[in-house]
């Protein structure tokens, strides 16, 4: 008589193991699928991908240069049409309060601390570390890098985004800058990217731009002459966990629903 209370009691225990196991993998399914960690990129601590040729102080770079915020990969990048030579001075990190930095450059006002300038047609390249997780962009905060001062107010460039999707498709899209203050100088402003950028899953994202006339973009480098300058800062990227791993966790709640029912229609049978 005690074996066969042991044996029931065995018995009984194993659904409620299964069932507490089921319920842990339905909580870790539904988080995959809950709103995304967004991580902000204010480049007020980036760490440089130390090289011969990039220290760990630098604030200037050149073409393949790479710097990490947070746990995601920032590469500088040169125009794609830019000479083979010419690869120096296409990125920089720049303090607000910096005189010094902003007597090379036109630097925008309204900036929020440190930002990333993309100079000389350069551009920069984002992408994250983490295994198994893609990232939406959900806004930035952009201006125009002026290559000189006393610019009158116009609208000579645009903001140019390109994303790799998840699926591999090239998503892009182009957003003028914005114009000057009472001071003549131009400014920040956030960007509100539309509806078919924030919602595309991204394995990689660049950012660069492009002079433009009011009606053409130009992106050749024979034209732009390292003219086409941009600054960004406060990059929100909201992060995706990779499709296969949520398609891991929910096989996983399926294998166990199916064991308890298999277990169950076996204790009654019996």
């Amino acid at each position: 008589m005690k074996r066969e209370n042991q044996t029931d009691a065995r018995t009984s225990a194993v659904p409620a193991v299964l069932k507490n196991l089921l319920c842990a993998s339905v909580v870790a399914a539904l988080g995959a699928f809950a709103p995304a960690q967004a991580t902000v990129l204010t480049f007020e601590n980036v760490q440089n991908v130390v090289t011969s040729a990039l220290k760990d102080g630098d604030t200037i770079y050149n073409t393949g240069d790479q710097f990490m915020d947070q746990h995601f990969l920032l590469q500088v990048q040169s125009s794609s049409t830019a000479d083979a030579g010419e690869v120096g001075f296409v990125g920089a990190q720049i303090q607000s309060n910096n005189d010094f930095a902003c007597l090379i450059t036109a630097c925008p006002a309204d900036g929020d601390g440190a930002y990333y300038a993309g100079l000389n047609d350069g551009s920069v390249r984002i992408t994250s570390t983490l295994a198994n997780s893609w990232f939406r962009l959900q806004g930035l905060s952009f201006a125009f890098v002026a290559p000189v001062q006393g610019l009158v107010n116009f609208s000579y460039g645009r903001l140019i985004l390109s994303g790799t999707t998840s699926a591999n498709d090239k998503i892009t899209n182009s957003f003028d800058f914005p114009g000057q203050n009472a001071s003549g100088a131009f400014v920040f402003s956030d960007l509100a990217v539309d509806n078919a950028f924030s919602s595309a899953v991204l394995t990689s994202l660049t950012i660069n731009a492009c002079l433009f006339d009011g009606d053409v973009c130009q992106t050749d480098h024979q034209l732009t002459q390292n003219q086409a300058q941009f600054a960004v800062d406060n990059i929100n990227l909201a992060e995706v966990p990779e499709p296969a791993t949520i398609g891991l966790m929910l096989m996983g709640v399926a294998g166990l629903t199916a064991a308890r029912r298999r277990k169950a229609s076996n204790k009654g049978s019996n």
